[in-house]
This record gives structure tokens, C-alpha cells and sequence, in this order.
């Protein structure tokens, strides 16, 4: 900030010098003649108070005797745990998580050495430089591009002819066009925030219910099928269509398996759902937006199929959701990942406010124009990257309300959970647990219900002892329904009559994780709603929604958004969340920050996940085999209202491999990164494939200038120029 007032000031940019002397004058002062306490006081006051027990909690051991463990960790089950906690949401991670987490594991028993050697002789690893993944990520991002190339070109059209309603724009009819005339098994389309996707969905419905196909709607929170289900689709969760078919049933025929926001899919969920399409004959329909969040669970499976494999999806590219003209041009910068320029004319429009915010002034200017947006009678969402400053921002508000009278002044003290967020391996390990802390079950077990939630009371050597509501006590062993519980805090809400709440877990159907709902009356613990539902008994897990998370926020749209993101939350912020923040609201967008200088350089990072396939030397080795990673087409050819839009033709490489040749070296590739055996069956199949497709001819509509494209024979030496476009990986 000083940097660019100066700059301001003086009219010119600085030279790096001038910048040193700038930023030297104009931090901090140090600190001269202060006791040793007073620094310790000042750096214990900057750190939580979790993090301060578990400081005490360290010296008070650290007495210089050998400690006897409770449990002895071997180097191998340190590893083991350390691989199930990294990969369990990414797909490639360094050395250093890795050994991090076995070390943790068996804090105080391991060598550091010991464990690095295991870790280079694990076998089920891939590993490029510092770089791991696992043999069965990578073999199931394969089989997500393999199911997807074998699968073009390989059922009928839905229609041959397509009319699409007047009422459609142009972008939605050339992307129902696409799909509803696609002979892939595997096809879709690409919608932006905001471009009118659910119109897009309720006509294609339409279309395939009448030309005799069953569509089965399905979405990866409970969230997005209740959106479906409001627009008058009967959907289910994934997770719900998967567990209905665990015990062994099918999909009827002529079932169309649509899935809604498909960029939030993890890889093992996408992999269950195409072996679960070609087992039953299915064709998939995918909708979703690679440039908004992506899933917690690892594996960015739609990124992964768009860019590596032959798969062919329709595009929404036109934005309805924003009405001015100027907001939607910003919009559209950011969803074309040019959020640096969108930040930049959110700048010159004026909707960007920087002040300081030593004494929270920045929250209080947020949220008067939180107050001043509602009391005009429009729907107004905050939007910050981290809770800490989300809890900032909703203490002022809440404070400009009771103000106003819009909540009453007088508070309840709620007792709710706070969820930790663990993975499945923290939760199988009992060392992680602490006295105090709450189980609450999402699964039904043997011993507790759905919903249930209970208080750690002790650890054991293989278990926990837990207490429920009535204040029975019984032993839970952790690690035999570790998937099955959520591990969190209890803490104190204060919650008033007039207050949003934002719920952050299912309660059957009737109460969806990231609904807001309105508080009515208390009575009793008991909180009734302005809608007329009473929260469930027992049902502890919502906070205030006044400020949410970009995460919790996707899929919502609110007249005005208004991001806060001060420097304290920097390490939050990145391309896609500030894309999807901006994009929540119709009318306006303001942005509230301490440093819009280096705001604007943090929202142009990107937070996308590599994954194992762009391990750098197995993407090199797949590079040499003409399979590199493929950009979508800027410039889309007309659309075609009386049949499939045409692709077109694809390039060809300059030394064109016969397909046995082709096969043979990608089965060899294969065969040296995964350890795999190919069968002769699979072998067949691939080369059976790979003939048919050399000799397919094009079934759509081919403009005159791609019709002059020679055919290029296998073997056949052209002067052609390198080809822009990828086959895909075709495995």
C-alpha cells in the first residue's frame, strides 16, 4: 500500500531501489529494550488457544526421561498411514507431506532416514523427482480416458434431427445440439457460471424422455440435486446411486445417466461411475465448470477427461446470470481465467474499496453495505477466503443489526460442532483423538445413529472412550468405522431471533447442507424457522450465514455479492475462488481489501491439482507418442439446427503410426509405469478399436473446406504442420 501511494503521488512507477527505501521507512518499527516476557506474551498472543495447550502440553513432557510408548509404530505403518492421509485428497503430493504425516504418526519412534529409504522402495509408488503418486491413482486416470476413447463413436444418437426451441440461445442450442445428436457414450457440455445450464438440463430431459430414454439425475452434494429437484428434476446424490446398486443391482435399459456439476467428482467416484455406465450399457451425460472449485476428495476427473482424452462436450459460453453489461464483461474475464484483467476492470468500475484495518474498519464498511443491500429489499452475500475472517465480518454485522433492530439484541448460547476436517486415516489413528472433542456420526453403525453426535472422554491403547447426550459411557474402536463419523469441536454460537443461519450437514431431506434458513424463536434450545420447519433435536451442525466461503457459496446466487479479503486471508485466495465469488450475483459486485496491489496478483494464481498423468516424465514419455494435452477449440464452427454440429477434422501427426504399431508402444508405455500385464483380450479390443476407428467415416455435417482434408493412410509421410490438436490418450 505505501509502494502504490507513493507511486500515486509522484506519478510514476518506483525503481527497485526506491521500492526498498519505501518499504524500509514504512514497516514496522523494532521493537528496542523489551523483556524476554514481553516477547514471549507477544508471540503467545498470536497463536490460538489449541495450539497454546498443545504448547503446554509438549513442555510439560519435554523432562529429559526416556518415555515409554503406549503403542510402538513401526516405519511401516507410519508410511502406510502417511500415504492413505496425503492421497486421500490429491493425487500427486511431494516428498515432504508425506514424511510429514509418518511422522506424525509415530511421533518420537522413527528415523527420518529409515523412513525415506522405505518410502523410495515402495513399489506402489510413482515417483518423478519429489514428486509421488500411486500406481492405482494413475491406473484409474487411465482408465477414465481409456473408458472414454473406447466409448466414442459407439451407441446411437439420441436424434438425428434436432429442432431446438426458440426460446434457447444460440450457445444452448449448439451444445444440446452436440449432446442430443453425440454417438459417444460418454458426452456432455461445459456450462460457465451463470450461462443458463439448468435450462439447458430441463430441455434435455425433455428431448430424451420423449425419444424413449429414462434420465437419471444425479449430482455430488446434497446441495446440487436439491437445486436439480427445485427446477424439476427428480435427482439423487451420487453417493446415493452408487450405495442403491452396491448390493449387486443394475440400471434398467435405455437409462441416460446425467451429472450435474461434474467438475466436483473425485476420480474414484467418476471411475464408479463409468465402470457402473459400460457395465449396464449406459450413456453418461456431463455438466459441469473445470474453472470454479473442484472436489475435496482427490482426482480432478472432468479436468483430467477434457484435456487427455478424447471426449467431446458442447459449450455454454453466453453469461445471463449477470444483468449490467460492464459486470458480465468481468464475469467473463474470469471464467476465460483472466482474472488479473477482470480484478483490473472491477478497479476502474469502482468497486473496489482499500482501506486499513487495524481496528476492523474494513469489516465494518462490508458490512453496512451487507445492511444497506437488505434493507432495500435485495438478497446480499459475504464471501471471504478463511472462517477466521468470516467470523470477523459476521461480528459486525450482527453488531449493525441489533443496532437497527433488524435481530434482537438479547442472545442464545447454542452449543454446535465444528467439524476438523480429518481424513480417514487421522481417524483410524486413535494418538490423534483428545478428551473433549465430538464424534458425529453421517453413517448408521452398529452402535449409533445417523446424526448422533458424542464427546471423547478418554483414549485408550486401541480405542476411545465416548459419552452421549443421556450420559452413558461405551468403548468405540475408531479404525472399524472410521468413514462412518466426523471428528470436530464443540463451541459456543450466539444466535438471536432475525438471524441467518447457514446449515453445514444433511438432515434427511428436509434440511440440506449450505441452505440459509431464518431464525423465528428459541425456546428451549429448541430453534424454530421463519418457514415454519423447527430445527431437528440434537441437529448442532450450522453457524451464522451471513459470510460464507467461496466453497460453500457455488451454486448460489444472491442480488449482490460482496467479497471481503483482507492480507490476514491472502494465502485463501486464488483464481477459482475469486471467480466463483464474483460470479454469485445478478445485479453488483464490491470487494472489500487492505492491499488491492497484491490481492490482484494473488487472484491470478491458480489452485488446480496436478494429476499423477502430469507427472512430468510420464507426460514427456506420452508426449513422444503424439499425445499431448488438448486445448479446446476457441473459434466453434455455426451451429446447425437441423443436425449434430460438426467437429472438425482432427489433424494428423507427421509420422502417422499404423494402429499395431501405435498399440504396441502404448501398451509398453503402460506396462513400464504401472507394472501392469495387458491381457490378449484387452490388447485385441484396443487394436479391434483402433482399426475401426481408421477406417470411420465422419457421421457429422462437414463444411466444404474440411470435406478438401486429405485421408491420410497409416505410414504415410506428410509435410504437414504439428498438430493443434490432441487424439487424446488412447489407451
Amino acid at each position: 500500500m505505501a509502494v502504490k501511494r507513493q507511486e500515486d503521488k509522484l506519478g510514476r512507477k518506483l525503481t527497485k531501489k526506491e521500492v526498498a527505501h519505501v518499504v524500509h521507512q514504512s514497516r514496522p518499527k523494532k521493537l528496542k529494550g523489551v523483556s524476554d516476557e514481553q516477547v514471549r506474551d507477544q508471540q503467545l498472543g498470536e497463536i490460538g488457544f489449541f495450539e497454546k495447550r498443545t504448547l503446554r502440553q509438549v513442555v510439560a513432557a519435554a523432562d529429559g526421561k526416556p518415555k515409554a510408548f503406549a503403542q510402538y509404530v513401526r516405519p511401516d505403518d507410519a508410511l502406510a498411514h502417511g500415504l492413505a492421509h496425503v492421497f486421500e485428497r490429491r493425487s500427486v503430493a511431494p516428498q515432504h507431506k508425506i514424511l510429514e504425516a509418518a511422522l506424525i504418526k509415530g511421533c518420537g519412534q522413527l528415523n527420518l532416514g529409515r523412513l525415506k529409504d522405505n518410502l523410495a522402495a515402495d513399489d506402489k509408488l510413482v515417483r518423478v523427482g519429489s514428486e509421488f503418486s500411486t500406481r492405482e491413482i494413475l491406473s484409474k486416470e487411465l482408465y477414465l480416458i481409456r473408458a472414454v476413447n473406447a466409448g466414442v463413436e459407439a451407441v446411437a444418437p439420441f436424434v438425428h434431427r434436432y429442432e431446438p426451441a426458440a426460446r434457447l440461445g444460440l450457445d444452448q442450442r449448439k451444445a444440446l445440439a452436440h449432446v442430443l445428436t453425440s454417438p459417444d457414450r460418454f458426452t456432455g457440455f461445459r456450462g460457465l457460471a451463470g450461462s443458463g445450464k439448468s435450462t439447458a438440463l430441463v430441455e434435455l430431459a425433455g428431448i430424451i424422455r420423449r425419444e424413449g430414454f429414462k434420465p437419471l439425475f444425479c449430482a455430488p452434494t446434497a446441495s446440487a440435486a436439491d437445486t436439480l429437484r427445485k427446477d424439476g428434476m427428480d435427482a439423487m446424490t451420487l453417493q446415493r446411486l452408487h450405495g442403491s446398486l452396491a448390493a449387486g443391482g443394475k440400471l434398467s435399459p435405455g437409462v441416460v445417466i446425467v451429472l450435474d456439476e461434474a467438475g466436483a467428482v473425485g476420480l474414484d467416484d467418476m471411475v464408479k461411475l463409468f465402470e457402473l455406465a459400460r457395465r449396464d450399457d449406459c450413456r453418461v451425460v456431463l455438466s459441469g465448470d473445470t474453472g470454479q472449485h473442484s472436489s475435496v476428495p482427490r482426482g480432478d476427473a472432468l479436468r483430467i477427461i477434457e484435456q487427455y482424452s478424447a471426449y467431446r462436450f458442447g459449450e455454454l459460453t453466453t453469461i445471463r446470470r449477470q444483468k449490467p453489461e460492464a459486470f458480465r464483461q468481468v464475469v467473463e474475464l474470469a471464467a476465460a481465467k483472466q482474472t488479473d484483467k477482470a480484478f483490473a476492470k472491477l478497479v476502474e468500475l469502482g468497486a473496489v474499496s482499500e482501506m486499513a484495518n487495524d481496528d476492523g474498519q474494513l469489516y465494518q464498511r462490508a458490512a453496512d453495505a451487507y445492511v444497506s443491500a437488505t434493507k432495500q429489499g435485495k438478497s446480499a452475500l459475504l464471501v471471504s477466503p478463511t472462517w477466521a475472517e468470516i467470523d470477523a465480518v459476521t461480528e459486525k454485522v450482527r453488531e449493525t443489526l441489533k443496532a437497527g433492530g433488524v435481530i434482537s439484541p438479547q442472545d442464545e448460547s447454542v452449543a454446535v460442532f465444528d467439524s476438523l476436517s480429518w481424513t480417514v486415516a487421522q481417524k483410524k489413528s486413535v494418538r490423534e483423538f483428545e478428551p473433549g472433542q465430538r464424534l458425529r456420526f453421517v453413517r448408521h453403525t452398529r452402535r449409533f445413529e445417523r446424526g448422533e453426535t458424542v464427546e471423547v472422554v478418554a483414549t485408550m491403547e486401541t480405542g476411545l472412550r465416548v459419552r452421549r447426550d443421556d450420559g452413558t459411557e461405551v468403548d468405540f474402536i475408531p479404525a472399524s468405522a472410521a468413514a462412518s463419523f466426523d471428528v470436530g469441536e464443540s463451541r459456543e454460537l450466539k444466535v438471536s431471533i432475525g438471524d441467518w443461519l447457514l446449515l453445514q450437514a444433511n438432515h434427511g431431506k428436509e434440511f440440506i447442507n449450505g441452505e440459509r434458513v431464518q431464525v423465528k424463536t428459541i425456546r428451549d434450545g429448541r430453534i424454530a424457522l421463519a418457514d415454519g420447519r423447527t430445527m431437528p433435536a440434537g441437529f448442532n451442525t450450522f453457524t451464522h450465514g451471513y459470510a460464507v466461503t467461496s466453497h460453500s457459496s457455488q451454486g448460489k446466487t444472491v442480488d449482490e455479492v460482496l467479497l471481503v479479503a483482507s492480507s490476514k486471508s491472502f494465502a485463501a485466495v486464488n483464481r477459482e475462488q475469486f471467480y466463483v465469488s464474483i460470479s454469485r450475483g445478478r445485479e453488483r459486485v464490491h470487494i472489500f481489501t487492505d492491499d488491492s496491489e497484491l490481492l490482484a496478483r494473488r487472484v491470478a494464481a491458480s489452485h488446480d491439482r496436478k494429476a499423477a498423468i502430469e507427472l512430468q516424465a510420464l507426460r514427456d514419455d506420452l508426449a513422444k507418442l503424439g499425445f499431448n494435452r488438448k486445448e479446446q477449440e476457441k473459434n466453434s464452427p455455426p451451429p446447425s439446427t437441423a443436425a449434430r454440429q460438426y467437429r472438425p477434422a482432427r489433424h494428423f501427426r507427421v509420422t502417422r503410426l499404423s494402429p499395431i504399431q501405435k498399440l504396441a508402444q502404448i501398451v509398453e508405455d503402460v506396462r513400464r509405469w504401472l507394472g501392469l500385464e495387458h491381457t490378449a483380450t484387452v490388447a485385441k479390443e484396443q487394436a479391434e478399436k483402433a482399426e475401426a476407428t481408421e477406417a470411420m467415416k465422419p457421421a457429422e455435417t462437414i463444411s466444404p473446406a474440411v470435406k478438401e482434408t486429405p485421408r491420410v493412410r497409416p505410414n504415410i509421410k506428410l509435410n504437414v504442420p504439428p498438430p493443434r490438436r490432441s487424439r487424446g490418450i488412447g489407451i
